[in-house]
């Protein structure tokens, strides 16, 4: 572990320093070693060539047999103009025997994106509804090919991509988006909310089983924090945050979310919040404000079990408030902001979940 956190450090260093030699021969960087991405070698699980369908993100768990199971939601955009979110399709399951080599269709879900965990022997699978409705529940007893009918635990707006999950004592705990309606997921009235199970409950597929907390609205950006590059009044701008992270650090759970500040002109912010929990009550409260490389963009906190240590995996943009290359994306058919670049992924890890 240490030689690789050492490599990636080198990396790091190197690639801060590239711009100083913006007039070297190219053929001499071309032939760089450490220019070349450390990951390239990897498999897609599924990739659409229809302009109007796409994913937002997919899940990966290994299931119990060893088997990887990774789940999907298809989305179609409904235009810019309509004001509304756009539509989800399905969730699809598929599964892989060799090592995430091939990814053959398992199944699917009438649902949105969603969390999928084993617990008690069944595969579970906890998402919203359609249009981003509602906190839906469903089980599947052959992990993943046929599943029980959803059912509702919570109504309302609710909304997450796969985001990680935590379990500490006897209590699942997951952190989601919530809105009043549809047009408050891009605005300041965005909020988040966490949803507990009690996991010695017969069964999860009880509501009874279990606890929403209170909702946590997005506190408003503080003055000083973005240069205002596109005015607050701007469909655009819209600051808010979007999808939460819960972590378990030593026993304190907190939730870092991903933060869309002047249209995502002002990167690397997060949000910290703190959530507690007496059994009864889950108390969510935002903390502050904290930097973090790459937190303008969706995020995955994965903690690895044997060392403690959080990695994740960030869109690192190279010129969020645009000085001419914005439009040079655009020019070729990039529908996002400059900060939304998502060309240069890049890992990084956390002994605290914070730094």
């Amino acid at each position: 572990m240490s030689g690789f956190t050492n490599l990636f450090f080198c990396v790091c260093l190197s690639l801060s320093l590239a711009p100083v030699s913006v007039h070297a021969d190219k053929r001499a960087r071309r032939d760089v070693r450490w220019a070349r991405p450390l990951a390239q070698d990897y498999n897609v699980i599924f990739q659409t060539k229809q302009p109007d369908t796409y994913t937002a993100a997919g899940s990966l768990i290994k299931l119990p047999d060893g088997r990887l199971f990774s789940s999907y939601a298809l989305f179609t955009r409904v235009g810019r103009e309509s004001g509304h979110p756009d539509v989800e399709l399905k969730t699809f399951f598929t599964v892989s025997d060799d090592g995430g080599k091939t990814w053959p269709l398992r199944g699917s879900l009438s649902t949105g994106d969603g969390l999928p965990f084993v617990h008690a022997g069944q595969l579970h699978f906890l998402c919203n509804g359609h249009r981003r409705t509602d906190i839906l529940l469903a089980v599947s007893d052959d992990m993943g090919t046929t599943w029980s009918e959803p059912i509702t635990l919570f109504k309302g707006r609710f909304w997450n991509t796969f985001t990680p999950h935590v379990v500490r004592g006897n209590t699942l705990y997951w952190a989601m988006g919530a809105a009043n309606n549809a047009r408050d997921f891009n605005r300041q009235g965005s909020r988040t909310v966490v949803v507990a199970a009690d996991l010695t409950a017969t069964t999860l597929m009880n509501p009874a089983a279990w606890r929403l907390s209170p909702f946590l609205t997005y506190p408003g950006t503080p003055p000083g924090l973005t240069t205002n590059l596109y005015p607050p009044n701007q469909p655009t701008r819209g600051d808010h945050w979007l999808e939460p992270n819960i972590l378990n650090i030593n026993g304190q759970l907190r939730v870092l979310l991903r933060l869309r500040l002047d249209s995502q002109a002002t990167a690397h912010v997060c949000a910290v919040c703190e959530v507690n929990d007496d059994g009864t009550d889950i108390e969510y409260r935002f903390v502050q404000f904290h930097p973090m490389p790459g937190a303008q963009g969706y995020f995955y906190i994965a903690q690895d079990p044997r060392t403690g240590y959080f990695w994740t995996a960030v869109n690192m943009p190279t010129n969020s408030q645009d000085t001419e290359w914005g439009h040079r994306l655009n020019a070729r058919g990039f529908l996002g902001n400059p900060g939304n670049e998502r060309r240069i992924l890049m890992l990084q890890y956390s002994i605290d979940g914070l730094n």
